[in-house]
C-alpha cells in the first residue's frame, strides 16, 4: 500500500493543454536552441580525412620459417616467440607513427594546400590549425640544455605533437595484416599529402632497422676491399717489375730467386684475401637486398572531396531534441506547472 500511494504518474492532457498554453515560449526556445546550434556547426572547422593501406612483408632472418611465422602473425599469435624473427614485428608498426621523431620530421616537410600555397606543415599547423598568423618562439619554455642524445621540446610543441597524434592514425587487422594510416587535416590535399608521409615514414623506418646490420657489414667490407684491392695491386705490380728486371734466363742469382719467391708469396697472399673479401663483399649486397622488406601500397592516400567534420545534419538533431527537453523544462517549471501534470496515483 506504501508504495502505491508513493507512485507518481503524468497527467497527459493537462500536459497538453499547459503545452498548448504555452506554445509561444516553447517554440521560441525549440527555435533558438536550432539556431544556437545552427550557428556552433557553422563556426566548427572543417576537417577530411585521407587513408592509405599497406601491406607489410612478413620475413626471417633464418629464411626458412617465413612461410610459417607469416601464417601465425595472420593467425593473431605472437610471432616475436619463433626463433630469427625481427624484434619490430606489424603490430608494432603504430606505435612508430606515435614517436616524437616523427612529429619533427612531419614539421620540417613542404606542403601545398588546396590552393595551391606552398609552406611548411609547420606553418601550415600554426596558421590553420592554431589560427595564428606567425610562429611564436617561446625560449622561456626550453631548458637550457644542448645534447644531441635527448630532445628537448617547449610546453608548446607538447600539446601540438598530442594534437596531432589524435589527428594521425594507424591500424593493423590482425586478419588480413593490411596496415591503415589516416591523417585528419582543415585542408584535404594536406591531409592527403601527411598520410603518405607517414606511409614513406614506417616503411623506410621498417627497412632501416630490417637491415642496418647488414649495411655496417657492407660498409666493413667495402672498407677492407679497398685496401685489400690496393696492396693486392702494389704486389701486382712488384711482381711484374721484378720479371721484366730478371727476364734474362741467363742471370740466376740466389738473391734474386728468394727475392722472386717472397714477392709471388705476397701477391698469392694479396690476391687470395681479395678474391676472398670480393666475394664476401658481394654476398652482403645480396643478402641486403634479400633482408629489405617489401611493402606493396594497396591503397594511396587520396585527397577527400567530401569533409569528415563537422557533421551539421547530426549538430542540429542534437541541439533539436536539446532544444525540446529545454522547452518542456521551461513549461513545466513556469508558474509550477509540474504540480498539475505530475500527479499520485
Amino acid at each position: 500500500m506504501k508504495e502505491k500511494d508513493n507512485a507518481i504518474g503524468i497527467n497527459i492532457k493537462v500536459f497538453i493543454k499547459i503545452l498548448l498554453e504555452e506554445k509561444i515560449g516553447f517554440i521560441l526556445i525549440f527555435v533558438s536552441t536550432i539556431v544556437i546550434g545552427l550557428i556552433f556547426s557553422v563556426t566548427l572547422r572543417e576537417e577530411f580525412i585521407s587513408e592509405g593501406k599497406i601491406l607489410p612483408e612478413i620475413q626471417s632472418n633464418d629464411g626458412k620459417l617465413g612461410n610459417i611465422k607469416g601464417l601465425a602473425s595472420l593467425a593473431g599469435l605472437d610471432v616475436a616467440n619463433f626463433e630469427g624473427t625481427d624484434a619490430i614485428r606489424p603490430d608494432l608498426f603504430p606505435e612508430i607513427l606515435k614517436s616524437t621523431p616523427f612529429f619533427l620530421q612531419l614539421f620540417k616537410i613542404t606542403i601545398n594546400t588546396q590552393n595551391n600555397k606552398s609552406l611548411t606543415f609547420e606553418e601550415f599547423f600554426f596558421k590553420y590549425i592554431e589560427d595564428k598568423k606567425e610562429i611564436e618562439i617561446d625560449e622561456r619554455l626550453l631548458f637550457p640544455v644542448k645534447d644531441e642524445k635527448i630532445i628537448i621540446l617547449n610546453k608548446r610543441n607538447e600539446k601540438r605533437i598530442e594534437e596531432l597524434k589524435a589527428r594521425i592514425k594507424s591500424n593493423i587487422d590482425k586478419k588480413n595484416g593490411i596496415i591503415s594510416i589516416t591523417a585528419k587535416m582543415p585542408d584535404p590535399v594536406v591531409a592527403a599529402k601527411v598520410a603518405r608521409f607517414a606511409m614513406d615514414y614506417l616503411t623506410f623506418y621498417v627497412s632501416n632497422y630490417r637491415v642496418q646490420k647488414e649495411k655496417k657489414d657492407l660498409l666493413f667490407l667495402e672498407e677492407r676491399l679497398i685496401s685489400a684491392k690496393g696492396n693486392f695491386y702494389n704486389n701486382q705490380e712488384r711482381k711484374a717489375r721484378y720479371s721484366d728486371q730478371y727476364q734474362f734466363p741467363t742471370i740466376k742469382l740466389q738473391m734474386s730467386d728468394l727475392n722472386r719467391e717472397r714477392i709471388e708469396s705476397d701477391y698469392k697472399i694479396s690476391a687470395s684475401f681479395y678474391n676472398e673479401l670480393l666475394k664476401k663483399y658481394e654476398e652482403a649486397k645480396i643478402k641486403v637486398q634479400q633482408e629489405t622488406p617489401v611493402f606493396q601500397i594497396l591503397e594511396p592516400p587520396l585527397a577527400p572531396t567530401e569533409k569528415s567534420e563537422p557533421r551539421r545534419i547530426r549538430i542540429l538533431f542534437i541541439f533539436g531534441l536539446l532544444g525540446l527537453f529545454l522547452g518542456v523544462v521551461y513549461i513545466l517549471v513556469k508558474n509550477k506547472n509540474y504540480k498539475m501534470v505530475f500527479i499520485k496515483l
